[in-house]
């Protein structure tokens, strides 16, 4: 997928983000009747400011990477709402697995999304060096040849003196 596909994605969630946070902030009680969610109104009243932050910080920010990834732990807190919500209230039972299976939707979107710019950051940081044409030594190997046998080769004052040198017959 080419990056102004990628950009124009994350500006659409920063929009979705957004009108989710003003719905949920301004009509926490009829979000909460279509939704399914008993909550209070102060929690979905505080789920709406957090997404309104998101979809500011998706819009204003040239690396979109960290509000993605702040979507999806907004998702995954979503989930675990309406997952509780699930169980405990049996009333709207309906709408509250519709809402789930519809945000496990978005998070798998916020995933990939969030994953590709990751990817993306880590591929632009730096390119791969390459030293395949590095032998490691810092001559060619035939000029190096012997070097480490004259290097080896102690200094002549630190040498055994001739006179005690051991005596062999040629």
């Amino acid at each position: 997928m080419k990056d102004n596909t990628r950009a124009a994605m994350a500006k659409g969630l920063g929009w979705f983000s957004i009108a989710l946070g003003v719905a949920e902030l301004l009509a926490p009680k009829a979000t909460a009747k279509a939704t399914g969610v008993h909550y209070g109104k102060n929690l979905l009243q505080a789920y709406g400011a957090r997404e309104i932050a998101t979809g500011i910080g998706l819009l204003a920010a040239k690396d979109p990477q960290p509000w993605l990834w702040a979507r999806v732990a907004g998702d995954a807190l979503d989930l675990a709402t309406l997952a509780a919500d699930l169980v405990s209230n049996p009333h709207k039972r309906r709408n509250t697995a519709l809402s789930l299976a519809a945000v496990m939707g978005v998070t798998a979107l916020d995933v990939w999304m969030a994953e590709t710019a990751r990817r993306d950051a880590i591929r632009q940081a730096e390119p791969p060096r390459d030293y395949s044409d590095r032998v490691g030594m810092a001559l060619s190997p035939d000029e190096m040849r012997g070097k480490a046998r004259d290097a080896m080769q102690a200094a002549p004052d630190l040498q055994t003196p001739t006179a005690l040198k051991p005596y062999t017959l040629h």
